[in-house]
């Protein structure tokens, strides 16, 4: 088994977060590696004169998203030992916030949930699909659903 020196968790925060959660500490703890933790508040994307863009729709309701995450991963990183300071609540596209923040804690394993339902996307899971592409370290995708 490799051994990973710091793991980068993902996550979307009550869907699914035991079991992937779990890998990623039992993972972080068998390699004694650091375990950081981020989930992305995605901006509400809008139509706007025929195409669609990913621009925040309100300001407000992207705030109270913001600030209910940064409580629910408060609550998830205390259940798994993660400091305060190695948990991260990130804005825009998931698989940009991810890959960036990977590349700028210096992990080297990010752990993602698979949930996809069809085609490529029942195998990994579109999220994970291209975090898996754009990633310049390991990503281990765990499965969700059976």
């Amino acid at each position: 088994m490799l051994n990973y020196k710091h793991i980068l968790l993902t996550t979307d925060l009550p869907a699914d977060t035991d079991k992937i959660a779990d890998h990623a500490k039992s993972i972080a703890e068998h390699g004694k590696a650091k375990l950081s933790i981020v989930h992305v508040v995605e901006h509400t994307p809008i139509v706007y004169g025929g195409g669609e863009f990913s621009v925040p729709l309100d300001i407000n309701l992207e705030e109270a998203l913001t600030e209910h995450a940064r409580k629910a991963l408060t609550k998830l990183g205390k259940r798994l030992g993660i400091p305060e300071q190695n948990q991260y609540v990130e804005t825009g596209s998931i698989k940009l916030a991810v890959v960036k923040l990977a590349g700028k804690i210096g992990a080297d394993l990010i752990v993602v949930g698979a949930h996809g339902r069809h085609g490529v996307e029942r195998l990994l899971g579109a999220t994970s699909n291209a975090i898996l592409h754009a990633a310049k370290c390991d990503v281990l995708t765990v499965r969700t659903h059976d």
